[in-house]
This record gives structure tokens, sequence and C-alpha cells, in this order.
């Protein structure tokens, strides 16, 4: 696996949330209604996608986990409903892409901790989160970012 590594900045964030179990359908669903939006008010084209898994399920009750779908937006951006504002902290993290498939994100989870280990780098106590582009989105790719120290 090509390891590159970032530091992202502080960003101001319009995102959708689900609250319930992590799957496929639900998280489906969610990306059509945000790009639906996001389309919509000119800001999916050109822009930076955020999937960010709020909850750990081994800790939270499936019915209680969050998932933010979000689109990095300027300070000046009027955010209408039904997206809400917020930050996203940004940091150092380990980027990787991969197709978008069932079958390489299921490698992906399989293999990123021994990865992780393998090059020395060290996990931070935020969420991993997925990056996409509308580009990527077209090509069937997209990014898992792990934070690290």
């Amino acid at each position: 696996m090509k390891i590159t590594i970032e530091e992202l900045p502080e960003s101001r964030i319009a995102y959708f949330r689900n609250v319930g179990e992590y799957g496929e359908k639900q998280n489906k669903k969610l990306m059509d209604n945000f790009k639906k939006w996001a389309k919509l008010n000119g800001v999916f084209d050109d822009s930076i996608i955020l999937g960010i898994p709020r909850d750990n399920p081994e800790i939270t009750p499936k019915e209680e986990c969050r998932y933010d779908v979000c689109v990095v937006i300027n300070k000046d951006f009027n955010v209408t409903k039904p997206a809400h504002i917020g930050e996203f902290s940004g940091g150092k993290y380990a980027v990787f892409l991969l197709d978008h498939t069932k079958e390489a994100v299921s490698e992906f989870w399989g293999n990123i901790f021994s990865e992780i280990e393998r090059n020395n780098l060290s996990i931070r106590e935020q969420p991993i989160i997925e990056r996409y582009t509308s580009q990527m989105i077209d090509n069937h790719l997209c990014e898992i970012l792990v934070p690290i120290q």
C-alpha cells in the first residue's frame, strides 16, 4: 500500500448526518441527498468531500452511531438547510488512495493497522475519514485518511 503524509488545515464544513448503524445502504442514501444539496448550492464540483464516522461501533450502540458527509466551504458561504455548519479540526494524516469498491475497502481495513505499524506511524485519537473530490467519485476512487501523530 502506498502512503503519503499530509497536514490538513482546520476547515469550515457543511455537513449532513446519519444517526444509526453504519452501512452501505445508509451511507448511500445520505450521500445521494448530500450530493443533490451540494450541486444545488454550487459546492459539489471542484470541492473536497469528507466522510466522517463520529463514533466507534464497538463502544457506541449501533443505533446511536453518527456518520457525517461534509464539504469544505469558505468562511463566507451561506449554508442552507438541511445542511449543518461545522468545523474539521485538520491535522496530520496518512493518506491511502484506493478503488471505491467493497472489496478494496474491505482489504484496506484488513491491512491498515499492520501498514501503519510497518511504516513506524502511530494513530491519533481522531476518526479515520474518507476523502473524495467530484473527479474521484466519477472515477470510483476514494482516499482513506488515518490520523497520525
